[in-house]
């Protein structure tokens, strides 16, 4: 399976506060054991638990991943995945502009 490196744009996700993050998926995403629709999300982190919420809907969805403090903060978000029948099994979520690294496990 190819690995494939998205990188989302400010737009794409950005900080909107303490802890929270816009973030968009243009194809249907699974985080870990998690399946994410595509479309504009929330994040949020809370211990191991990333939380998206749709503010569309007000949907919230919640997957499991490793939380990673790196010695370096990221210049962009940087969202590694492979492409695996028409889904992006994510396996890792640098967040621009911190040190937080979220690794989820497939």
């Amino acid at each position: 399976m190819k690995k494939l490196i998205l990188l989302f744009a400010v737009a794409g996700l950005s900080v909107a506060g303490a802890k929270s993050y816009d973030i968009t998926f243009s194809n249907p995403a699974v985080l870990g054991a998690t399946e994410v629709p595509a479309g504009q999300y929330s994040l949020k982190i809370d211990g191991s638990k990333v939380m998206l919420t749709n503010p569309t809907t007000g949907k919230r969805i919640e997957a499991e991943a490793t939380v990673q403090a790196m010695p370096t903060k990221f210049s962009e978000t940087i969202v590694q995945s492979k492409n695996v029948n028409g889904k992006d099994l994510v396996d890792e979520i640098q967040i621009g502009g911190t040190k937080t690294a979220l690794d989820f496990k497939h």
